[in-house]
C-alpha cells in the first residue's frame, strides 16, 4: 500500500511539472526548491515537538457559568509523526466515571500560515478539525471554530480553545461554550504535566 501512495505521489508530481513546463513556468530545480521550503519542518514543528512525551492530566468540566468543575485524572502520550511535521497524541482517562479515550493530530500549515488540530474519541462517532493563531511562535494558539452538539440536536456551535505552555513541562488547553454571547463561559480546562 505504501509503495502504492508514493506512485500515485510521484505521478502527481510529474503531472503538475508537465502542466508547469507547458504554460512557461517555474523549471523543475525552481519548483522542487519551492517545495521542499513549503513541505520542509519549520520552527513551528519544533515547537510542536515540544509536545512529545508522556504526560500525567488534570481535567476539569464545567457544565455551566458559575458550576463547581467536575475533576478527573488520566495519561498522555504524544510523538512526532510525518518525519517531525505533526504531533500525535493519545489520551486515556474518564468522563464523568467513564472511560474515555481521544486521539489528536496537531501541525502547523506552511503554505497557508495556520496552526491546525484534529480530535476524535470514543465518545463520539465524528472528526473535529480547526484552525488557529498565535502571536508568539506557538506558545499560545487559539482556535475560533465550531462544533456539533447531537444531544441537543444544535449543529455549528461557536467555540473556542486556547493551547498555552506555561514552561517546558507544563501546557494547558482550554475551552469555551456559548461563545458570542452573554452566557459564555469556560467549559474545560486540562493540565498537562510532563511525567518524570
Amino acid at each position: 500500500m505504501k509503495k502504492l501512495n508514493l506512485l500515485v505521489l510521484a505521478a502527481l508530481l510529474c503531472a503538475f511539472n508537465v502542466s508547469f513546463a507547458q504554460e512557461g513556468g517555474m523549471s523543475e530545480d525552481e519548483m522542487m526548491k519551492k517545495w521542499m521550503e513549503t513541505c520542509s519542518p519549520k520552527a513551528e514543528h519544533e515547537m510542536l515537538a515540544n509536545g512529545a512525551g508522556e504526560w500525567d492530566c488534570v481535567t476539569k468540566f464545567w457544565m455551566g457559568p458559575g458550576a463547581e468543575p467536575m475533576v478527573s485524572t488520566g495519561t498522555c502520550v504524544s510523538t512526532m509523526v510525518n518525519g517531525g511535521r505533526v504531533l500525535s497524541e493519545t489520551f486515556n482517562g474518564s468522563v464523568m466515571g467513564m472511560p474515555f479515550e481521544g486521539h489528536g493530530m496537531a501541525g502547523f500549515d506552511n503554505f497557508n500560515k495556520v496552526w491546525w488540530s484534529s480530535w476524535t474519541d470514543n465518545m463520539g462517532t465524528a472528526m473535529m478539525y480547526m484552525e488557529g493563531t498565535s502571536d508568539d511562535g506557538g506558545k499560545t494558539i487559539t482556535f475560533n471554530t465550531t462544533m456539533d452538539e447531537p444531544v441537543m440536536g444544535v449543529k455549528d456551535k461557536p467555540v473556542r480553545f486556547k493551547s498555552s505552555w506555561k514552561s517546558d513541562d507544563v501546557h494547558v488547553f482550554e475551552s469555551w461554550d456559548e461563545v458570542g454571547t452573554e452566557h459564555e463561559f469556560k467549559a474545560m480546562e486540562i493540565t498537562y504535566t510532563r511525567k518524570k
